[in-house]
């Protein structure tokens, strides 16, 4: 028997063409339905599997790939840069959890057991050497003076009173020879976006032409012998001199004009500063501290401490002045009315010949052993970097982009002071 399903299929004709598709409707969207209860939070583990944890724990992750861990990581196959980083990697990635250890303790590599470990931060900067950028320069021996200038690093020498510029990796340049016999560059400063320098023998002023020499803008005033420090107060250059401990301020044309004359027998009037809007000077052989009166004449603000004879080197730090001296060595804090302070005694047997002031601390640089010293902010010096390359004076400290520069003799070179800590 034959259904009429199947008589229909085996009588189906040819296949007519399709016919054109309708519009597609366009009802109403129905009305969303109720939201079903929220079900209990799933919880994601490794249970069932043989070679997982049945949670995961990261610091026991971390502990377990560590080296000498069960699941240390082969990197010895590693090479060129990666193999270059190997040490500095065993501590990339390291988490601190305990915000005591992370607020007090630092973390290091110790090769001798080659594992990291926690180490004390220092309550003061820490450096690890000199390092020498520039050499010898053309049979020069000492760089009495560093100045900045259109954001490039120079220096003033002896005994034939150059200027280098530093070239800002490996050496210097001479930018200006000697002139008019002057042998040394004692003291320079930028004043009116130009360099200027004060020499000896002559005490005279010099301006830089910015190109290849030096150009006289003063000669010797009073027979003196050394312009030991420059310093721009109120709009003006001013000079300080030796031998006799005299106040200058350059006419802004061709000469020197006395604004004060010795004091008590101060004969060197070592170093320049400004605070509050008055000029200081620190002098030689009492040891003193002077300010100007603005018009005429020194006035003494603080005498001889002790058996200090000499103030090699002033800065002014944390609004207050502080000086560096000879022959102990010390550190003095000016109070601001009447007395020198002792904030440091002599370590090591030098002497404080040059100061300068980076990341808020305050700098010493010495004689005769040419070491550098940091003040703890209490009571003492600390070394932090040895002589290096028999260099036994630190002549003169700079900032340069951050990063603190020392002139010095017998070897006219030029420190970069790194690792800071």
């Amino acid at each position: 028997m034959v259904t009429e399903t199947e008589d229909y299929i085996k009588d189906k004709g040819d296949t007519g063409p399709q016919g054109d598709q309708g519009d597609p409707g366009v009802g109403a969207k129905g009305d969303q339905g109720d939201q079903g209860d929220t079900g209990p939070p799933v919880t994601t583990t490794c249970a069932g599997s043989t070679d997982k944890p049945t949670e995961f724990n990261p610091d026991e992750h971390h502990a377990d790939h560590e080296d000498g861990a069960t699941g240390e990581i082969d990197v010895s196959a590693l090479s060129g840069l990666l193999a270059d980083e190997q040490d500095a990697g065993k501590i990339k990635g390291v988490l601190v959890n305990d915000a005591a250890k992370a607020n007090t303790f630092l973390l290091a590599y110790d090769q001798s057991s080659d594992r990291i470990v926690f180490i004390p931060q220092h309550p003061y900067p820490r450096f690890n050497q000199f390092f020498q950028v520039a050499l010898n320069l053309s049979s020069q021996t000492g760089i009495y003076s560093l100045a900045t200038f259109n954001k490039k690093l120079y220096a003033g020498t002896y005994p034939n009173g150059r200027l280098y510029e530093w070239n800002g990796l490996d050496k210097c340049v001479q930018k200006a020879p000697q002139l008019n016999s002057q042998t040394g560059i004692i003291s320079m400063a930028v004043f009116n976006d130009k360099l200027y320098a004060g020499t000896i023998p002559n005490a005279r002023l010099f301006e830089w032409n910015d190109v290849d020499a030096w150009v006289q803008k003063a000669p010797t005033l009073n027979s003196q012998y050394t312009i030991r420090s420059l310093l721009v107060f109120n709009n003006k250059l001013y000079g300080s001199t030796d031998p006799g401990g005299r106040l200058f301020e350059w006419n802004d044309v061709d000469a020197w004009v006395e604004k004060a004359p010795e004091l008590n027998s101060q004969t060197d009037l070592r170093i320049l500063l400004e605070l509050n809007g008055k000029l200081y000077g620190t002098t030689r052989p009492g040891g003193r501290l002077f300010e100007w009166n603005d018009v005429d004449a020194w006035i003494q603000k603080a005498p001889q401490l002790g058996s200090e004879i000499d103030m090699y080197s002033a800065a002014i730090y944390n609004g207050k002045i502080y000086a560096g001296t000879s022959p102990g060595g010390r550190l003095f804090e000016w109070n601001d009315t009447n007395a020198w302070v002792q904030k440091a005694p002599q370590l090591n047997s030098q002497e404080i010949f040059s100061l300068a002031i980076l990341d808020g601390w305050l700098f010493g640089g010495t004689q005769p052993l040419g070491t550098l010293y940091v003040w703890n902010k209490v009571d003492a010096w600390i070394q932090i970097a040895p002589q290096l390359s028999s260099q036994s004076y630190i002549l003169s400290l700079t900032v340069f982009k951050n990063r603190l520069y020392a002139g010095t003799y017998s070897g006219a070179r030029i420190f970069e002071v790194l690792g800071l800590a």
